[in-house]
């Protein structure tokens, strides 16, 4: 039996170890602060077969096709496809045609370009959602930031701070709404408990199918 590496360890003041396969098919442990090393590689080695199948999965599921930023290749946003329009303009736009106006003066550095308009469009549409969203539930966040996380979709900080990936702008308003309202009920519990899960239930009874969503399509949102 081959050793199965660990990419990273996330010590937290969580009670219990958890065993993810991140979105590049890596394993991620979230282990409460005092759990030794030797623990976590013998919890890894007892849960070799789950861990191996789950990589599997990962491997087979949609990925993105390298960008070259031509004419016609296809874009994510909110869940649907925009085709590259190269123009002589100075702003990256999108249409109601689905198109995605690129200027070609940004073509010398377009990945550096692109992933800074869809840092802004997140931070702004993420944020519009955010503040209707808690207030409608009467919760109250200190700050959101835009974040640049490998592996996590969203945190929510011990004194309410909130951080989305910016990759959540690809993804459809359902999804993006799924991983706001799973933050914000880490104001009211600081966990992943069943009370944690019927919270987020209430407030949006087909959760599962967006995090299937997410889980099943986290490959194809990136500029890689």
């Amino acid at each position: 039996m081959s050793k199965i590496p660990i990419s990273k360890i996330i010590r937290s003041k969580r009670k219990n170890i958890a065993l993810v396969i991140s979105h590049d098919a890596t394993l991620v442990v979230r282990a409460p602060m005092r759990t030794s090393l030797s623990y976590i590689e013998k919890l890894v080695e007892e849960k070799f077969a789950w861990i191996e199948r789950k990589m599997r999965e990962f491997e087979k599921r949609p990925k993105a096709d390298k960008k070259t930023f031509s004419e016609g290749e296809e874009f994510l946003y909110l869940g649907k496809k925009y085709k590259l329009e190269l123009t002589d303009g100075l702003e990256i736009e999108t249409t109601e045609d689905f198109e995605l106006l690129f200027p070609k003066v940004f073509l010398w550095r377009a990945k550096a370009r692109m992933h800074d308009w869809y840092k802004k469009q997140a931070l702004k549409e993420i944020t519009e959602r955010t503040k209707v969203i808690s207030e409608k539930l009467n919760l109250r966040y200190c700050s959101l930031k835009i974040s640049n996380a490998k592996t996590n979709w969203g945190s929510c900080g011990p004194k309410n701070s909130l951080n989305f990936n910016w990759r959540l702008i690809m993804a459809p308003e359902s999804v993006m709404d799924y991983v706001i309202i799973h933050e914000l009920m880490h104001i009211i519990e600081k966990n992943h408990s069943a009370r944690f899960w019927n919270k987020v239930a209430v407030v949006m009874p087909e959760y599962k199918s967006a995090r299937k969503w997410l889980r099943e399509n986290s490959k194809v949102l990136t500029l890689e």
